[in-house]
């Protein structure tokens, strides 16, 4: 029988996508803000709004109902419809923001505007960053889910593939400055992935070990998954190894290594990440639900476990 999730793949491309555009913006706009130097940055901004647009899609792909997805925005006390405002502004304000460094806009250029659209952009990409993991921790029956480290993992993870992006699309069109600029940013963000990395590993280690040992039975079997059952090659080889792991090697062996390798594989931890937190929704009891099954006429027991 095919296993059944809460969520499918779609959900995890959306986190995933989400926490990278947001990760982007955040540091291109810190960089534009406190250093002079967004200019660097131009072209990130316009990817970062198209990967949260791309999400956005696979957002709706998941709903049953594609195109009823305009009612997400009328629920005003649902996460989902804090969520779903939050990430269609974002993209918005992420476009306008790119369009001051393009000469043919009237508002080309510094100035005050400039500013505002930076600041704005940067506290609505923060609350996107932590809002991938809020939206799954929100859940209490999703015992894997439910604890406030997962935004923090989330977080770190979202601002580690943002810097590994934004090294690659550093300096690119529409920017035109100095290439000592461009080698000092790329410099600075290999460090701070570096870094990233790093927190990563250790928080996604502590959160595995912390589920492990946890006294829900839910959580521990989740996370046992994870450290030695079905899904271990993914975590070991897939996320430990090939996500943190090998870009950690590649950013200190430098060259080429570090300026492609590192941050594309350092993104595809990004992926595994997501994609293992989706998949590991295991649904803990609450307290008389146990009971209340089991005094359930026998006989409908396939079509009970379709409205759990």
């Amino acid at each position: 029988m095919k296993e059944k999730h809460f969520w499918g793949w779609p959900i995890a491309c959306y986190l995933f996508l989400g926490g990278l555009g947001g990760g982007m913006t955040i540091l291109a706009a810190v960089a534009d803000l406190f250093f002079g130097v967004g200019d660097v940055f131009a072209l990130a901004l316009i990817v970062a709004a198209a990967c949260i647009a791309f999400g956005c899609f696979f957002l709706i792909f998941e709903l049953s109902r594609p195109l009823q997805f305009w009612r997400v925005f009328s629920k005003q006390k649902a996460i989902l419809t804090f969520g779903a405002w939050m990430l269609g502004i974002e993209i918005v304000v992420d476009a306008i923001y790119f369009s001051f460094w393009l000469d043919f806009m009237p508002w080309a250029g510094t100035g005050a505007a400039h500013t505002i659209v930076a600041a704005v952009a940067l506290l609505l990409a923060c609350g996107v960053v932590l809002y991938t993991g809020i939206m799954l921790s929100s859940l209490k029956a999703r015992a894997f889910w439910n604890t406030p480290a997962l935004p923090v993992l989330f977080t770190i993870s979202g601002l580690s593939t943002g810097a590994a992006a934004n090294s690659l699309l550093a300096g690119l069109w529409p920017y035109a400055g100095a290439a000592e600029t461009v080698e000092g940013v790329h410099a600075i963000l290999h460090t701070l992935d570096i870094v990233l990395v790093v927190f990563e590993l250790i928080v996604v280690v502590l959160y595995v070990v912390m589920m492990y040992t946890s006294s829900n039975p839910t959580a521990r079997r989740a996370a046992g998954r994870w450290i030695f059952g079905s899904y271990s090659t993914t975590f070991w080889a897939g996320l430990v190894a090939i996500g943190l792991v090998l870009p950690l090697a590649f950013y200190i062996l430098g060259g080429v290594a570090a300026a492609v390798l590192a941050p594309v594989f350092a993104i595809i931890g990004g992926i595994f990440l997501r994609f293992l937190v989706v998949f590991s929704d295991d649904r803990r009891l609450f307290s008389g639900e146990e009971r209340y099954w089991e005094r359930l006429p026998r006989g409908d027991e396939a079509f009970l476990e379709a409205w759990k």
